[in-house]
């Protein structure tokens, strides 16, 4: 099996077109969103090395790579010379195998342990949700699994770090409301309430107090997670979750609220439609 390493212009670099779902090993088909993610993040630094297949008639087949080269395209333009490693005259079924060696043995790694290489890479995202933890002090810190001081949704910190001071309103939030325990911290809880924080329109209006005495009234982080989950369609996702909770919020909060004051997750022109006066 010949192959080297060679700088290759990502414009000149494509897919199999008739690799799809229905063939052994299939380049995936582009998942546009996973594109437009790293598109979004972009970090020429980040870019490794494409798997590519030089086949007979001098096609470069991308065997893994697809959507960072798409991403590179849009930022650093076609002409843009990308490492790859580069296999000469496989057989489908070695492309087969490579596909499989790149893709299916991967150990997936933990958000915790990506959090911490992110901080030593400078991440700024990372180091807002550290800062930001670490803001309410008491040795608060973020960690693989919770506790009383550690909080272990870094999925969720990550997404709140996204709008400055979002991470530390919504600990201090949550905490108020039911104190620094394991189950305050759990990933759906904390969406939730940022969810609400992150309507146009609500970060400037919420009060704060108010919200801690409707998380209070609806009972415990446990009971709030339940209901939010029975009324979630199967198959939600970690945002679908946290939107029931979210909706429940609001509508206890404008419970007796003056209009304009009202909170929304929707148009600011409409208020949200009042709630239970619980969760649960």
């Amino acid at each position: 099996m010949k192959k080297y390493y060679a700088a290759v212009r990502v414009g000149d670099l494509t897919i199999d077109p008739a690799m799809d779902t229905t063939r052994l090993y299939m380049q995936r088909e582009e998942i546009t969103a996973w594109t437009e993610k790293i598109t979004e993040n972009w970090d020429l630094e980040m870019l490794l090395p494409a798997l590519v297949s030089k086949r007979a008639d001098g096609q470069l087949v991308i065997i893994d790579g697809q959507h960072s080269n798409q991403a590179c395209i849009q930022k650093e333009g076609p002409g843009f010379l990308r490492d790859a490693m580069i296999y000469e005259d496989l057989t489908i079924q070695q492309e087969a195998k490579l596909f499989l060696a790149a893709n299916k043995h991967r150990r997936p790694v933990k958000p915790f342990d990506n959090f911490r290489v992110s901080l030593t890479a400078g991440d700024a995202l990372a180091i807002r949700a550290d800062q930001e933890v670490r803001a309410l002090g008491n040795d608060l810190q973020i960690a693989a699994s919770p506790s009383p001081n550690r909080v272990g949704a870094v999925q969720a910190l990550l997404v709140m770090a996204q709008k400055p001071g979002m991470v530390t309103r919504v600990l201090k939030i949550v905490s108020d409301a039911w104190g620094r325990d394991t189950s305050t911290w759990d990933n759906l809880i904390l969406r939730a309430v940022a969810m609400v924080l992150n309507t146009p329109g609500n970060w400037e209006l919420a009060d704060d107090a108010r919200l801690v005495k409707v998380l209070k009234k609806g009972g415990s982080p446990a009971i709030w997670k339940q209901n939010s989950v029975r009324q979630t369609p199967s198959g939600g996702g970690s945002s679908s979750r946290s939107m029931p909770m979210a909706q429940t919020i609001v509508g206890n909060y404008n419970m007796g609220m003056e209009r304009d004051k009202m909170l929304t997750l929707g148009s600011r022109k409409k208020a949200a439609p009042s709630g239970d006066k619980t969760a649960a």
